[in-house]
């Protein structure tokens, strides 16, 4: 019981860093964060970015209608596992988080454009 604890500790503290973050900043932080720990196992980083590719391509196999909140689950729970390890992942998310927030502004200021008309 002990062991899930801290399992699940770690996991929160983890989600609150990345949360906490600043935009366009927070996936290369954590990135750096998880290679400053110290005693990684050689064998963690294959597992990991073993892991979080299948992750992946299963949340998007998975995520095709019906079945659908499932598979972004496992999405995103991949390119988490995929951001601890690879910087190239974390550089891309960061891009594309501000790239969406632009575009998501620009939709706001058309739409409150329009409906002021």
């Amino acid at each position: 019981m002990r062991n899930y604890r801290n399992m699940f500790h770690k996991l929160k503290k983890n989600i609150l860093q990345i949360y906490r973050g600043k935009r366009g900043e927070r996936f290369t932080k954590h990135y750096k964060f998880q290679q400053r720990k110290s005693g990684e196992k050689s064998w963690k980083t294959p597992f990991y970015i073993v892991m979080g590719l299948l992750l992946v391509v299963a949340g998007v196999l998975i995520s095709i209608p019906p079945i659908g909140v499932p598979g972004f689950i496992l999405t995103l729970l991949g390119l988490s596992l995929l951001v601890s390890r690879l910087k190239i992942v974390a550089v891309l998310l960061d891009k594309g988080e501000v790239a969406f927030h632009q575009v998501i502004k620009y939709c706001k200021e058309k739409i409150n454009h329009y409906l002021k008309k």
